[in-house]
């Protein structure tokens, strides 16, 4: 009866933590917190409704806990989303994790003397109690980091840095755990250091690491059974029990029978467990999804237990002990971190502020230290209060430090990107109709910028202050500008069908807008636009085909209509080079997202598990909307990041000299680019329009020579013709600007990807610079070697000018790095239009 009074007790305690976790969310705090403080609260030296006997009698919660922690930190890593970093991650965590374990363990023992449990011990059982200490002290939080990511949709280099140092720290910090275990207890024990030991030491080790794929493999033998998920659950719930048990005996029958103790750390084989489920197998989400949807329980039983188990009267006596080692682990992070980001020659910038990301600790920390509870019951508890209380520290303070962090970096969107694809959500519609503002006002709701066009006013107008509307006198090109047609990622045509055609054709030949959609009043008119390329709406069917699929599918018709609460679809274009290649089996997805389809090249097809994501994929992506805005974050492009990539492989393939890639990094580094944000908004006194910022390299476009080719010709005819082209703006002669442009091109080609070749060159005298735009939809051919060039832009400087001559370079580099590049390019109708495509492009800008 007591068993069940103190269930239904504790049962009430849990509701209440997750309540005040909750709510202290609200302050920036992370949610184990509240956890925490609500077992201090209802723990045997406040309330006692949690007594002190309880929470003895309730050891096998920490251990399933732990089991599941650890499984949850295996299944964290996976190797496939760290291969682009391998090299700054292994740095930076070498780094940490010896300044860390060295200067937080030695912290600890100079302290030793006036830790209350560890006065009386003799020097050997200190340096036991020290080298935990430090090992746990190595911990980190991904849960805490991945939070920050996702609250101000950071994207960057750095950031994905961090995150995978962080994900990788929780498995190292295991593994050291595992060894100071049994260091530990042969210093307690007395046992000799010899090579015997050392033996010892790596079988251990190496068992654990055996017995975690054992445990991997029946995992996967119970994902594979057709049986309920709960099942399921109980079972991965049990198997990390388990794993306790069987540790603890092979300890006890190694003491009765061995000369010394085998320790085989549960947590690491937890650990191994969840790795291998995660990266070998194709139950991976199954799996992931399972420890996702319980977590919550199982963090609130722990935590709380946790912050009930906490002895407060040690607490009291040792907070100067904590506030110091909170000290000592940060300047420890502070010196790890730069020494091992200069070690992988990171910029400077990143090495002296990455130590703010580092020092958030939670679930793992906290669970090495209720872990030496149960392998040290004689001063565990005394031990885990001092760790838990610097683990709390570190909460407070690493989260606010992180975001801190990330801004200083620039690779914060929380403002620029705050609505899913944000940047080339804007819209202009054509229409006067109520048609088209309610298709404004629904847009604007979820995030567009909207414009609309009208031939005449009325009411509907009025009715709809908010959305931005402009009078057109004609359907001209030049009134087309002035809504922003020319830089809009959609337009929507609502007029009469004459002036809907006249609207896209304007469109398809001079913005290369991505998507064109008319409403059709004639069904006669059908094959005219359908010859254009444009989205037809046709009224007089639509409402029978939506009709029709809701009687046939009414869930999905719904989803289509935006009728189910909190649930969306969007098309999302991939950008992110990190994602080309990889299998959407691979692809970290939240739970509650899917992948409907997958338009490429025009075709659209119904993706399945093992189908590769390719550059400018655009991808139908069905989920709630946090979590589309999640995926809209990974799926984008870091351009900085983007661009160093591009500039590696023309680097790795003799494409570009040492000094172009050493100097282009460092402008990619510098803080004297703007990120554009889709429109600018200009004085409405002057104009109601909106506009995209120029620089200089925008300039010399303006002005710049253009060739619209229509033959097919070889690099020299090519060469000759530019030469004669930008002669008089570099005042030098056609011939030799000619022979400069062939010796450039036959020490080194530059075609830099297939279809695109920049020509670069300097050139004697000063404040000489020209750009000059090519297209050949016939093709260019530079070498037999290389594919036919379709665009070309030349770009030639004197040497007082090679700075911006490299920023020029860069600017090209992020205009074709836009997977609608080639697209918008080609289906131009005119130089101008040609001009407008890099104008208009999406790129960073100097201010």
């Amino acid at each position: 009866m007591d068993v069940v009074v103190f269930g239904a007790c504790f049962a009430l305690i849990a509701v209440a933590s997750k309540q005040i976790g909750h709510s202290l969310m609200k302050t920036g705090l992370p949610l184990i917190s509240g956890f925490l403080l609500t077992g201090i609260i209802a723990g045997p030296y406040m309330l006692d409704l949690i007594t002190l006997e309880a929470t003895l009698n309730l050891r096998f919660v920490d251990e399933v806990s732990l089991g599941f922690i650890a499984f949850a930190a295996g299944g964290e890593l996976y190797l496939k989303e760290l291969k682009t970093r391998v090299k700054s991650i292994a740095w930076i965590t070498t780094g940490l994790v010896v300044c860390t374990f060295f200067l937080t363990g030695l912290t600890f023992f100079l302290l030793s003397g006036f830790i209350p449990f560890m006065q009386l011990m003799p020097v050997d059982a200190r340096i036991g109690v020290s080298i935990l200490a430090g090992a746990i002290l190595v911990a980190r939080s991904p849960s805490s980091a991945i939070a920050i990511v996702n609250e101000l949709r950071a994207k960057g280099s750095f950031t994905q840095t961090v995150l995978g140092v962080t994900i990788i720290m929780d498995v190292v910090v295991i593994i050291l755990f595992a060894a100071n275990s049994s260091i530990a207890d042969a210093l307690f024990s007395g046992m000799d250091f010899n090579f015997s030991f050392i033996l010892l030491l790596i079988a251990e080790i190496g068992a654990s690491f055996i017995l975690g794929y054992l445990v991997s493999r029946l995992i996967l033998a119970v994902l594979l059974l057709p049986v309920q998920k709960s099942l399921k659950t109980a079972f991965i719930l049990s198997a990390g029990y388990l794993v306790f048990i069987l540790s603890s005996q092979i300890r006890q029958m190694s003491h009765g029978t061995l000369s010394a103790e085998v320790l085989l750390e549960p947590l690491l084989i937890c650990m191994v467990a969840g790795f291998f489920v995660s990266n070998t197998s194709r139950v991976r989400r199954e799996f992931l999804k399972i420890l996702y949807d319980i977590s919550l329980t199982v963090y609130i039983a722990f935590f709380t237990l946790t912050g009930a188990s906490l002895s407060l009267d040690v607490l009291v006596q040792t907070w100067p002990i904590a506030v110091t080692l909170f000290f000592a682990r940060a300047i420890a992070i502070l010196f790890g971190s730069f020494i091992g980001g200069t070690l992988a020659k990171n910029p400077l910038k990143n090495n002296t502020i990455s130590w703010m990301a580092y020092i958030t600790q939670a679930g793992v920390g906290l669970g090495l230290a209720k872990e030496v509870v149960v392998e040290f019951p004689e001063w565990g508890n005394p031990f885990a209060t001092i760790i838990i209380s610097i683990i709390v520290l570190n909460q407070i303070v690493g989260p606010p430090l992180f975001k801190y962090a990330i801004k200083m970096m620039k690779e914060d969107h929380s403002r620029a990107e705050g609505h899913v694809a944000a940047g080339s959500r804007n819209a202009v519609i054509f229409g006067s109709d109520g048609q088209a503002f309610a298709l404004a006002m629904s847009l604007i709701s979820q995030g567009w910028a909207v414009k609309v066009g009208v031939t005449h006013m009325n009411n509907h107008h009025e009715k709809n202050p908010n959305i931005n509307v402009y009078q057109l006198s004609d359907l001209s090109l030049a009134q087309l500008k002035y809504t922003g047609g020319d830089h809009a990622g959609a337009i929507v045509a609502m007029l009469s069908d004459d002036e809907n055609y006249k609207i896209c054709e304007i469109a398809y030949e001079h913005f290369g807008t991505q998507t064109i959609i008319a409403r059709l009043n004639d069904r006669k008119n059908f094959s005219r636009f359908q010859a254009l390329g444009v989205l037809i709406v046709d009224p007089a069917t639509a409402i029978v085909s939506l009709l029709d699929n809701f009687v046939q599918s009414p869930a999905a018709a719904s989803l289509l209509m935006g009728m189910q609460k909190d649930r969306n679809i969007v098309d999302l274009r991939i950008k992110n080079p990190d994602l080309f290649g990889l299998a959407l089996r691979d692809l970290r997805l939240p739970f509650d997202a899917v992948i409907m389809s997958v338009r490429r090249r025009g075709v659209l097809f119904v993706p399945h598990d093992y189908t590769r994501l390719e550059a400018g994929d655009l991808v139908t992506v069905v989920g709630a909307t946090n979590s589309l805005k999640e995926i809209a974050l990974r799926f984008d492009v870091n351009q900085e990041e983007a661009l160093l990539q591009l500039v590696e492989k023309a680097s790795a393939k003799e494409l570009i000299d040492p000094l172009v890639q050493t100097e282009v990094k460092e402008i990619i580094a510098s803080d004297r680019f703007v990120q554009r944000e889709g429109f600018v908004q200009r004085d409405r006194s002057v104009q109601k329009n909106k506009f995209v910022q120029k620089d200089r390299f925008d300039m010399f476009v303006e002005n710049s020579p253009v060739m619209d080719l229509k033959q097919a010709m070889n690099k020299e005819t090519f060469f000759d013709m530019v030469s004669h082209a930008m002669s008089d703006s570099l005042n030098m002669s056609p011939s030799l600007l000619y022979d400069m442009l062939m010796t450039r091109e036959e020490e080194i080609t530059t075609v830099l990807a297939p279809g695109l070749a920049v020509p670069h060159i300097i050139v004697e005298g000063e404040k000489k610079f020209s750009v000059l735009l090519a297209r050949c939809r016939k093709g260019i051919e530079f070498s037999k070697s290389t594919p036919l060039v379709y665009a070309a832009f030349v770009l030639v400087g004197s040497k007082d000018e090679r700075k911006f001559h490299l920023r020029a370079l860069s600017a090209v580099a992020q205009i074709v790095l836009d997977p609608r590049f080639e697209k918008k390019w080609l289906r131009a109708k005119n130089k101008a239009a040609l001009r407008q495509v890099v104008i208009g492009a999406d790129r960073k800008r100097e201010v």
